[in-house]
């Protein structure tokens, strides 16, 4: 078995959680994922075992011979329980297909949690680089550095025409995604959000849920990211998406202003009432949460709530999820009891302040 404890990730928050970024107020996060097949090798899923067991040893040592993984951790997917892979899911160190199939797979990541590599993901290297708040080019070079990095070591699978080469055709040419995590009540509630839905995609952007694709979306939380990656250099990736997301941070400002001038009294009892709820509910359920989590949010930007840091907020939108809950409870729990102990663990955190 893995010598995984689970504690070692309890204990502390994701670096990127942690409010410090700009724009914190409506961007939680910027996120560069880059995705690597390595050459002379089938794509992850028609390899069996014996291919995968391979591709993990070459791409293992070459991640620990990094310098970015100079202090990191490894964790094999297959010798964990369902509960930390989930776990591992919930602090976006995996995506959700990487919680099946767990055999000859593994993530390792830096103790900050900002710079990770799936092994054996759709594409055999998934490499993501994270940061707090609206820094794209902060999260980018934590990719790119570590995938300059691992390039002597392994050689990686390219088409002159084509690019990178990749399991999933969107992902050619470049291979990489950017994605920024945004706070958007404002927009939700002046029902201006369909209309910057529509944008997007004509823009080869994409808007998702909380953890991404196929995920719900909750607590007016979304993740924007662009949708092709073939043809656009890397750098102007990264510039469309910076673009893209400072009109969307100045769409989200003015509607919270005009929402606040047309519906003060309405809005402002909307979020103390989020307030009471978190700050007494006995039970209450991961959506019901987030919703409440995103009212409260919404009144410490404007600074209506000002005995609630955003960092506390942020937190909170990991260590509510079912997994999180668990673990620090040491024992798994149906639905019932995950919704009186996260109600327990919203209170505690909101005391703590």
């Amino acid at each position: 078995m893995s010598g995984f404890d689970s504690n070692d990730l309890l204990g502390r928050p994701s670096a990127w959680l942690d409010a410090s970024g700009d724009e914190n107020e409506i961007v939680l996060s910027s996120r560069v994922r880059i995705a690597r097949n390595l050459n002379g090798h089938r794509f992850t899923h028609n390899c069996d075992n014996t291919e995968l067991e391979a591709i993990l040893g070459k791409s293992l040592g070459a991640a620990r011979r990094t310098r970015a993984f100079a202090r990191s951790r490894y964790i094999a997917m297959g010798e964990i329980s369902t509960l930390d892979r989930q776990l591992l899911a919930e602090r976006h160190l995996v995506s959700r297909d990487f919680l099946h199939n767990s055999a000859s797979r593994g993530v390792i990541f830096t103790p900050d949690e900002g710079t990770s590599l799936m092994i054996n993901e759709e594409d055999h290297l998934r490499i993501q680089g994270f940061a707090a708040g609206f820094d794209v080019g902060g999260a980018f070079r934590r990719a790119n550095d570590l995938d300059d990095q691992l390039a002597p070591d392994v050689e990686i699978a390219y088409h002159e025409r084509l690019g990178f080469l990749t399991a999933c055709p969107t992902n050619l040419g470049t291979g990489m995604r950017v994605s920024v995590l945004v706070h958007l009540p404002g927009l939700v509630h002046s029902k201006e959000i369909h209309k910057l839905l529509e944008s997007l995609r004509k823009l080869n952007h994409s808007i998702r849920g909380l953890f991404g694709e196929g995920s719900e979306v909750m607590g007016n939380f979304f993740q924007l990211s662009n949708s092709a990656a073939l043809g656009t250099p890397e750098d102007v990736i990264v510039k469309n998406l910076r673009e893209m997301v400072v009109k969307v941070i100045q769409y989200e400002r003015r509607s919270r202003e005009l929402l606040f001038s047309k519906a003060q009294r309405l809005l402002e009892d909307k979020v103390w009432r989020a307030y009471g709820l978190l700050r007494y509910a006995r039970s209450v359920n991961t959506k019901e949460a987030l919703s409440l989590i995103s009212a409260v949010r919404l009144g410490v930007g404007a600074g209506l709530v000002r005995d609630v840091s955003i960092q506390t907020l942020n937190e909170l939108v990991v260590y509510i999820q079912p997994a999180h809950l668990q673990k620090r409870r040491g024992t798994t729990m149906d639905a019932q009891e995950r919704d009186v102990a996260r109600a327990e663990c919203i209170r505690d955190a909101l005391m703590k302040r």
